[in-house]
């Protein structure tokens, strides 16, 4: 009970005691300041004295007003502010916190120094310094929170903000001046080497390379993506010194996924047309060697036989009209004698040994294909023909074999 009385009878000494440091509260934000912009190098380049002396006057106020009423919790509007503010400002979060300790030994000085002065005793320093503590743990934690609030809501901001871009970009809506603009905000250079990357998504929702950005940015590689119901896109930046695109394929490969890549380009203007080409490119991966990757112009064959399904299934189909007649397994017989042959370079020795039959059985069929389709694989404009045809046949079959 002894120790209860002599808590009451300090209350009010401890109350006159943060009073005073009230009425210091010019001289003690004052000093604040200066502390903090000699101990604190980011302060000095992302913050105004103006802006730190009204945030540490709010502090002042905060901490000692509500031990002057005597009440013990502080008030936190100026640590909400300063959370705020100096998330928005880009000062880092160890920052903050050398701030509010070189504050805190400044105001802990202060507090000694003026208890000195009117004589207080032991029992009110140290109940005035105990709530000290406490009311600036709170208003510490306090404005923790609100910066790491304000760094998630800046974030999802400029993840959005590049979404946005990256999809303007993509779509071709962008003039000269908003193109240039959003170039710098996406980190990407104003001229150079570019391609577009075009992923399949496992599904709604789901990143298909969620590591690419980081993995290519370690390549000297800079991107920016757009998540899309059925794709992931990106846009990516050659180094103008240094093939880097080998490598971009190489990280792009071990991503895993189905990916169509575009040729490079140079001015970022034609990335709606380079998307074009990468879509075109990801639907050259339905292959049967399980082709992860796929860039526009190494493969025209492939790409030719994607680009447009409508037109191509038709020419497939008159082409190879004459084949309708024939039972399904003499059909893919002939159409995968002529692959053989004209992967084999057209040797009938080479698809002999793939198909593991003799070389006058490959050369029977393949007459039987002439006579069917009516055309001669002696001309190399009629073989163009069947080989389009083959490919856009080859890869409608395997689409349904791999979907039944």
């Amino acid at each position: 009970m002894e120790g209860i009385d002599d808590s009451s009878r300090t209350a009010p000494e401890a109350a006159r005691l943060a009073g005073l440091m009230l009425e210091r509260e010019r001289e003690l934000t004052a000093a604040m300041v200066e502390a903090v912009f000699r101990m604190v190098p980011e302060y000095r380049a992302l913050a105004t004295r103006e802006s730190v002396s009204e945030r540490c006057r709010e502090l002042v106020h905060d901490i000692f007003a509500p031990l002057a009423r005597g009440e013990r919790e502080a008030e936190t509007v100026g640590a909400r502010r300063i959370g705020e503010l100096r998330a928005r400002a880009g000062i880092p979060l160890a920052a903050v916190m050398d701030a509010f300790n070189t504050v805190k030994k400044v105001i802990w000085d202060s507090l000694s120094e003026t208890a000195a002065r009117i004589g207080a005793d032991g029992s009110t320093s140290l109940r005035v310094a105990s709530d000290l503590i406490d009311a600036y743990d709170h208003v510490v934690r306090t404005a923790m929170a609100v910066y790491r609030d304000q760094m998630r809501l800046q974030i999802r901001s400029e993840e959005q903000r590049r979404a946005a871009l990256v999809q303007a970009l993509l779509e071709g809506s962008l003039d000269g001046t908003s193109l240039w603009e959003a170039a710098d905000l996406l980190r990407l250079p104003h001229d150079g080497l570019y391609v577009v990357i075009a992923a399949r998504v496992p599904e709604a929702g789901q990143h298909a390379l969620p590591q690419i950005e980081l993995g290519l940015g370690e390549l000297g590689i800079d991107s920016a993506w757009r998540l899309m119901h059925d794709l992931e896109v990106g846009v990516a930046s050659l180094p103008v010194h240094g093939d880097r695109f080998d490598s971009l394929v190489a990280a792009l490969t071990t991503g895993g996924g189905q990916v169509g890549v575009s040729p490079p380009y140079d001015d970022l203007r034609g990335t709606a047309q380079a998307l074009r080409l990468a879509r075109i490119a990801l639907r050259g991966t339905v292959d049967s060697d399980s082709r992860q990757v796929a860039v526009f112009g190494i493969d025209p064959l492939a790409c030719a036989a994607v680009s447009e399904p409508d037109v191509m299934e038709r020419i497939a189909r008159t082409v190879l009209s004459g084949l309708t007649g024939l039972p399904t397994t003499d059909r893919e017989l002939l159409l995968s004698t002529f692959g053989a042959w004209f992967n084999g370079g057209g040797s009938a020795e080479t698809a002999a040994r793939e198909l593991h039959v003799h070389p006058n059985t490959v050369r029977n069929r393949l007459r039987r294909l002439e006579e069917h389709t009516r055309r001669d694989l002696a001309d190399p404009r009629q073989v163009a023909e069947l080989s389009l045809a083959y490919e856009v046949d080859r890869r409608a079959r395997l689409a349904v074999s791999t979907t039944t």
